[in-house]
Formats: C-alpha cells, sequence, structure tokens
C-alpha cells in the first residue's frame, strides 16, 4: 500500500495550504486594520430582541463533560431564552465594553469576521425561517419567513437525517472584507480558527443548558449561502451545527455513540 502524502493525495489542500504558509521573505504582522465593515444587517427587516440570557448553572468541567454530539432530537421547540444564552456566550458583544466591542472569542485583529445565521424550525417566539443574528443589539432580523421541510435539510445538508430533526441549525459564515484587507489569504486560516472558537463556545453552552447538538461540516455550499441570504462573492459559509431538545442524556449518547463505534465508553 502506497504512504500517504500531503502534496500528492490531497493536491488542493497542498496548494491552499502552501499557498498561505509564512517563511523569512513574506512573513509580516499584516497590515493596516481595515475601517469596520458593518455586519449585513438591515434595519427594515422583522425584529424579535432577544431576552436577558441566563446564568449558567453548569460549570466549565461539567459542561465539557456533557459536549457529545447529539444526533437524535425530540420535537420540543427551543426556549428563546436558551437561544439568547446560546448566541450571547457564542458570538455576543460584551455590553460593558465602553470602546471596543469585545467578544467571548479571540479574533485575528479583533475584527471579527463571522456571521450567524439561524435556519429555525422549531423556537418559542420565532417564525419558521431564517434569522440572522445581530450582536450589537442582541437581536435577530428575520430574512425570511419559510417552512423548512425535512427532505429538503436532509438534502442540503448531504444526507445526514438527523440535522433535519434538530429545532435550529446554526450556519457560521465569513466576510472575507473585514480580515482579508489586513492580514491577505492568511486570514482565511485565521477565520477557521475563530469559526472553531465560536462553534465550541455554542458546544459548551448547549451542554450547560441541557441542549444537544451535533456540529456539520458537510453542506452544499452554494444553496446553503442562497437559503442563509448570502452573497458567495463577498461571504461564505464555513461551519454549522445543528441544536435541539436531545432524546436522551449526555452519559446516554456517549453510550450509544461508543456501541455505534464498537467500543466501551470510558
Amino acid at each position: 500500500m502506497r504512504d500517504f502524502t500531503f502534496a500528492a493525495d490531497t493536491l488542493a489542500a497542498w496548494t491552499y495550504h502552501r499557498a498561505t504558509a509564512r517563511w523569512l521573505f513574506n512573513a509580516s504582522s499584516g497590515g493596516e486594520s481595515p475601517p469596520v465593515v458593518p455586519g449585513r444587517e438591515d434595519g427594515a427587516l422583522p425584529w424579535t430582541p432577544l431576552p436577558a440570557p441566563a446564568t449558567l448553572d453548569a460549570t466549565l468541567g461539567q459542561a465539557v463533560r456533557g459536549r457529545v454530539s447529539c444526533r437524535r432530537f425530540r420535537t420540543d421547540p427551543i426556549p428563546l431564552e436558551a437561544l439568547s444564552t446560546l448566541l450571547a456566550l457564542g458570538y455576543g458583544v460584551d455590553g460593558g465594553a465602553a470602546v471596543m466591542q469585545d467578544r467571548p472569542v479571540s479574533s485575528g485583529g479583533g475584527l471579527y469576521p463571522l456571521e450567524v445565521t439561524l435556519l429555525v424550525r422549531a423556537a418559542t417566539g420565532l417564525a419558521p425561517g431564517v434569522h440572522h443574528y445581530v450582536p450589537a443589539a442582541h437581536g435577530l432580523e428575520l430574512l425570511r419567513a419559510v417552512e423548512l421541510p425535512r427532505a429538503f435539510l436532509t438534502y442540503l445538508f448531504m444526507g445526514q437525517p438527523w440535522v433535519a430533526e434538530a429545532g435550529v441549525i446554526a450556519v457560521l459564515s465569513f466576510v472575507g472584507e473585514r480580515s482579508l484587507t489586513k492580514y491577505g489569504d492568511r486570514g482565511y486560516r485565521y477565520a477557521l480558527l475563530e469559526a472553531g472558537h465560536l462553534m465550541q463556545n455554542l458546544n459548551l453552552a448547549a451542554a450547560g443548558l441541557g441542549l444537544g447538538c451535533v456540529n456539520l461540516g458537510g453542506f452544499y455550499d452554494d444553496e446553503l449561502a442562497t437559503l442563509a441570504g448570502i452573497d458567495v462573492e463577498r461571504e461564505v459559509p464555513l461551519y454549522c451545527s445543528a441544536i435541539g431538545v436531545p432524546d436522551a442524556e449526555a452519559s446516554d449518547r456517549m453510550a450509544m455513540r461508543a456501541l455505534e463505534r464498537g467500543t466501551a465508553p470510558s
């Protein structure tokens, strides 16, 4: 059996990696920070202010241990307060920040180039459809009121049936103008890292709230962007998570996952 090599077997990934690599003669700390680029919020759209986030009772250790992928959801809607807490802990703006709009994730240059869009099937106080999170105002604007059929969501996420059972699907997308103008192509790496930070916050907050989630990297990019109201020439979807009320406790989900893998739970 031939040995796998990064360069020969995954040419596109290798080309991207090498194109964004830094060495002595092309290394820099980046250009000047660009002017602040506003989010894609639209003040004319229907608006839902989110309630104040709840204080989580779970410790960090409990949340980390409870973070396990959920692939069985109940039909119960996600409470709006829980959704508010998820978004605030995931990518919300620090209300006490006087000048800098700090968020609960590290971000290259403090530019925060990500956007959060929700595909809502079942959440209290929200119409089914596509909602965009506005961190500075901590609220949701309704981009499109539409029922999201299970068959369509399963197709959109490349045949993953559990996605269509979740109450909400969070879509994290990257606005290139916010960071690529400062960091060049290296800024795309920073965006991927930031999306991971944001997603882990969502995962831990979900665990602390007793919700289930499963992270998603498999989806049809252009179709998802169209549904989410994203112009792919300026903004691209990177990462998603299906979130809902779990149909089993975290310990049971861990045991079921171990059985699927043929291993005993630790």
